[in-house]
């Protein structure tokens, strides 16, 4: 099982464990995170974040406060690549009303791969974004007829790729 987590469940992750080890209260999406993030057990269930999170998380890396936290995080977490078809499949994303971030986020589930190049897509979005699970459940449909009329123009291994689930984190079966 592959999993994506959105920026924000990322950082809410990194929030719980900075607030787990400075002993303050954690809020319940802090919980969900952690939870997602302690039950993911490679290599059965692989996470995994965008690369402007990396770039962020690898810059906080730098700060005494944060430098422990981010590296256990890191190590647990691999990056998702876009493939060839991900820009495409981004804008036609945006063409059902979805935000440049957040289609961006769905292209990646559908067509990104980890550093070797040896998986396409993700089981599993991550994220609190409610409007975007909302709307991706409204669109879903209409989506994966697109997907599939897509998917029979193209080349292996691209015309396998498939939807991902989008989920809050407490809702992914792990």
């Amino acid at each position: 099982m592959r999993c994506l987590l959105d920026k924000v469940t990322a950082r809410y992750t990194v929030q719980g464990f900075l607030k787990l080890a400075e002993t303050r209260s954690l809020t319940p999406e802090e919980i969900s995170a952690l939870d997602l993030f302690s039950l993911a057990a490679p290599p059965t269930i692989r996470l995994f974040i965008v690369p402007p999170t990396a770039s962020v998380l690898q810059k906080l890396a730098h700060l005494p406060r944060y430098s422990i936290i981010i590296q256990l995080v890191l190590n647990r977490v691999e990056v998702v690549t876009p493939t060839r078809y991900f820009k495409r499949w981004a804008r036609r994303l945006r063409d059902y009303g979805f935000a440049r971030e957040d289609a961006a986020i769905l292209a990646l589930a559908t067509f990104g791969t980890d550093k070797e190049g040896a998986i396409l897509g993700m089981d599993y979005v991550a994220t609190f974004d409610q409007p975007m699970i909302n709307h991706w459940l409204v669109q879903q449909q209409a989506i994966q007829d697109h997907l599939t009329a897509m998917k029979s123009n193209l080349s292996a291994p691209y015309h396998k790729a498939n939807l991902p689930q989008v989920l809050r984190p407490e809702q992914i079966d792990v």
